[in-house]
């Protein structure tokens, strides 16, 4: 491929880029009426803005933490340190993306930055892989710590009076399918993963188990802000039920396929962990309230990036002089 060709597709791409940025604010905009939210029932306009915009500057703050966290494990695996505030906010113009059908846009405008910093697709495939396994990790340890019988309860009713042969079962499958690729990958795994310091490597995992442990916490805390606003009382007790079950709901719906009656795994769990917390009438107002936080709170990190990006070009060009 000669030079001209070259360009032709780094241009091809950044329009696909733009492209993917577009249809992503459609379809947050979309996802937003799909949620039915009535604005006819806001009592207080002033006090409603001021609550939601609260909530929606903790979750902008969430997105640049997850961001921190990819950022963690891509520079542990490509051993490339530099770039951090390019690649959180690379981070956040892709976390829209995932508002698109499918699910998997985000990883596009991942994939531009990585070729962009010369880091091979393995060495980015490998830092998904493990910035998703320590967010579910963190969740799980979360729920089995800290409410259990949360968990068991919400296990039963997802996946029936079997679960802990289900979990089992899974957890065996798992097992077995590492044990193959060892085996049978053995050499390539070797290859891999020669040169990485295991100390370094645990370091890495908790620094970033923390990172996400702080990320579920505060979008836990915002449902619990939107329960007060909407009239609940604040308890410790309460707080953490709704932290709690929202990190369960939120786990439980990241890797259960499906749920009884077509309705989402997520939307089941909080229904059924909070409707005694915070009364059958508010629950589903205070998941549709949080899920419009949450929305509008990703778009806010898309456009925040728009104040970082300037500095990151200013410093790259500082430092080709």
């Amino acid at each position: 491929m000669n030079s001209e060709q070259k360009k032709l597709v780094k241009k091809g791409v950044k329009v696909l880029g733009k492209l993917v940025s577009v249809l992503s604010i459609v379809f947050i905009v979309y996802a937003v009426y799909k949620l039915g939210f009535d604005f006819s029932a806001v009592d207080n306009w002033g006090i409603f803005l001021g609550v939601s915009l609260l909530c929606t500057i903790a979750k902008c703050i969430t997105v640049y933490m997850s961001g921190n966290v990819w950022y963690g494990w891509l520079s542990f695996f490509s051993g490339k340190k530099n770039q951090r505030r390019e690649a959180i906010s690379v981070y956040a113009k892709a976390n829209i993306g995932k508002y698109l059908p499918g699910n998997v846009m985000h990883y596009v405008e991942r994939n531009l930055f990585a070729d962009k910093m010369g880091i091979s697709q393995k060495k980015l495939a490998i830092s998904t892989v493990m910035e998703v396994f320590s967010l579910v990790t963190v969740s799980l340890v979360i729920a089995v710590v800290f409410a259990f019988n949360q968990l068991e309860q919400a296990l039963y009713h997802v996946l029936g009076e079997n679960y802990g042969m289900i979990i089992l079962a899974v957890v065996l499958a798992g097992i077995a399918v590492v044990a193959v690729a060892v085996i049978l990958f053995r050499k390539k795994l070797l290859g891999i993963l020669q040169g990485y310091s295991v100390v370094d490597f645990v370091k890495t995992f908790l620094k970033n188990m923390v990172w996400y442990a702080l990320v579920l916490v505060t979008l836990g805390a915002i449902m619990v802000v939107l329960y007060c606003y909407m009239g609940g009382q604040f308890e410790l007790e309460s707080a953490k039920l709704i932290i709690s079950g929202y990190i369960i709901a939120w786990v439980l719906g990241f890797i259960v396929p499906g749920a009884p009656g077509g309705i989402g795994v997520r939307e089941l769990v909080i229904t059924l962990l909070l409707g005694s917390v915070v009364g059958e009438s508010m629950v589903v107002t205070l998941s549709v309230t949080h899920r419009l936080i949450t929305i509008i709170g990703d778009f806010m990190a898309y456009l925040v990036r728009f104040l970082i990006q300037p500095k990151v070009k200013n410093t790259e060009a500082d430092s080709a002089k």
